[in-house]
């Protein structure tokens, strides 16, 4: 059974998504066997590796949810280069340094489910200003006479890095004309990065994130940047060549297109494609599973310690076997979630959005009710699964959220799938 996308008359307008939605990810790859299994402590190791290694290492261990530490390393490693002679390598390396601090903070404030309604401020503000301060300094390498082709490059590369960043506070913060700007100049020096040196293939991922986003969802940013063309495939293909060259960010990539792939199955534009087309339900249901599972295998096969798995992977798993029809391994997933945010709040202490939990919990019982099977003959039985049933639709027409998604178009297009699957089950009980 799987649940086609229904078109909805009046639909909300769609919301921005910047080219630095996720880029924090530029420069993850694949963990040196030093790195391996999120085990390695970095306090003391960390000084004696170059800027790009303890990069690698912080990011991905950023999926086994171990922050803290790193915090501290690029606290010193930035105290130090701002002190330092203003050396090319030295400005570089101070760039990159504050770039991927603003980006480890970002996936921070991800792991807690800020939103536009939650958020820890003092995090957000260090988001920004560490986002700005790569942003100088990238614009600082540039102005210098001493720097090559390759160099020249990659301050581009993560000159549009950091403008994305920028982009997404100030869109955050209610300043759309500052986001716009930002996005803008975001798109251009990636393009830049990549004229100069095709080896940056990072910026494919950035691009792909701007083209897919602004296109999905549409509304005055899409008409603004993009001249609202529909650019959704061209930024697929951005990310797919990522992953394919092997770009160093093509951990956070696989696990983007998934959720990408996720989207298109629910998008009402793509009711009347061929099932071969790339953005059809049918094409993007493959894709997304083979992408989850090639994720799962390559980066999370080995958990560090008492972790029970990452939320974002299991919340792409729910979401997909609830499309799916496949309501038992759906709870399973949704199960899990509850399991690690009880794992970071107890044992990371880490200050979730009580928010997630409960729409995860909303989620559980969503399948519960879609694994009901009361006895036909039994008239009390059928008529107290149809008053849970249409409990549960009240709370979604009355804006109640089983998915937490700041975006408000892909956050209707889900319940409509959630509100599709409980009203079908309603009429098959005759409720």
């Amino acid at each position: 059974m799987m649940f086609r996308p229904t078109r909805r008359s009046g639909g909300p307008k769609g919301r921005l998504i910047l080219v630095g939605l996720i880029l924090l990810v530029l420069g993850a790859s694949v963990r040196p066997p030093a790195l391996a299994r999120g085990t390695w402590d970095p306090i003391e190791p960390a000084a004696h590796l170059p800027a790009d290694q303890i990069i690698r290492g912080a990011l991905i261990d950023s999926l086994y949810y171990n922050f803290k530490p790193w915090f501290e390393v690029f606290r010193e490693k930035i105290r130090k280069l701002e002190a330092a002679s203003p050396s090319l390598r030295h400005r570089l390396d101070l760039m990159k340094f504050h770039f991927y601090f603003a980006g480890l903070l970002g996936e921070f404030s991800h792991t807690l489910a800020f939103t536009s309604k939650y958020k820890i401020q003092k995090v957000a503000d260090e988001f920004f200003q560490h986002s700005t301060r790569a942003k100088e300094l990238a614009q600082e390498v540039l102005d210098r006479k001493d720097l090559n082709t390759r160099q020249k490059a990659e301050a581009y590369l993560f000159l549009g890095a950091a403008e994305g960043y920028i982009g997404i506070f100030e869109y955050g913060e209610g300043h759309l004309l500052s986001a716009l700007i930002n996005g803008f100049q975001a798109d251009n020096h990636l393009e830049e990065a990549l004229d100069l040196d095709p080896s940056k293939i990072d910026a494919h991922f950035g691009l792909g994130i701007y083209r897919y986003g602004n296109s999905r969802l549409g509304g005055l940013g899409n008409l603004i940047m993009q001249g609202g063309r529909d650019l959704r495939e061209v930024g697929l293909n951005h990310i797919e060549h990522a992953i394919q060259e092997g770009a160093p960010s093509t951990p956070l990539a696989m696990k983007t297109l998934a959720w990408f792939y996720i989207a298109e199955q629910i998008n009402p534009d793509n009711e009347e494609l061929s099932r071969n087309h790339p953005l059809s339900p049918e094409y993007a249901r493959v894709r997304a599973h083979t992408l989850m599972d090639q994720f799962e295998k390559k980066f999370l096969r080995d958990l560090p310690g008492d972790l029970p798995g990452n939320k974002e992977l299991e919340m792409m798993k729910a979401i997909q076997f609830v499309l799916d029809g496949h309501f038992r391994r759906a709870q399973k997933s949704f199960q899990k979630i509850l399991d690690i945010c009880d794992y970071l709040i107890q044992v990371k202490g880490m200050p979730l959005n009580p928010q997630l939990v409960d729409s995860v919990k909303e989620g559980i019982k969503f399948c519960d009710l879609m694994l009901l099977q009361p006895d036909p003959a039994r008239e009390q039985e059928v008529r107290a699964a149809c008053r849970k049933i249409h409990s549960q639709l009240e709370f979604l027409q009355s804006g109640g959220s089983m998915v937490e998604y700041d975006a408000k178009k892909i956050r209707s297009e889900l319940h409509a799938v959630f509100a599709g699957a409980l009203t079908g089950l309603s009429k098959k009980m005759d409720c």
